[in-house]
């Protein structure tokens, strides 16, 4: 079991670099760029707007930004949010606690429902509880429905 446990671990690292990557280069191919908010300013410059870009790096390509990104994360730099004018990593402090209680909520709530439904179920073969489990399990899946917006 530890072994398990170890592999699917490593896996992780290598997963959860090339997620990165994906979003961080979607991200900077998409159009426009993160200077186009002060474009309808007067008062910012296009020289002070080109200054803003070569001290934040963006005048540089993504695959360098990417690692100089990836290489300040791993020593526990995230970055600035410009939106909430805060640290990111201070973010995340204010965020996590009331993230981990609703996801801690939602997993203690799912298993204390699935397990009794499943034990009756097993046991209890072609009841309502059979047939209460088997629509539960469905709940995640979605079929493609046909909307007047896409047609």
């Amino acid at each position: 079991m530890s072994q398990y446990i170890l592999r699917r671990s490593l896996l992780a690292i290598p997963t959860l670099l090339v997620i990165s990557l994906v979003i961080f280069a979607i991200l900077a191919l998409a159009p426009g760029d993160p200077m186009s908010q002060f474009a309808t300013n007067p008062s910012v410059t296009p020289e002070i707007r080109e200054n803003m870009k070569r001290a934040l790096g963006l005048d540089q390509p993504w695959p360098v930004r990417y690692v100089k990104w990836l290489t300040a994360a791993a020593q526990g730099n995230l970055g600035y949010s410009f939106g909430a004018k805060v640290p990111v990593l201070t973010l995340l402090q204010q965020r996590l606690p009331q993230t981990l209680w609703v996801v801690g909520s939602a997993f203690l709530l799912a298993v204390l429902l699935a397990i009794p439904i499943g034990v009756i179920s097993a046991v209890k073969q072609y009841s309502i509880f059979d047939q209460v489990g088997t629509f539960f399990s469905f709940i995640g899946f979605s079929y493609p429905r046909f909307s007047p917006a896409c047609c």
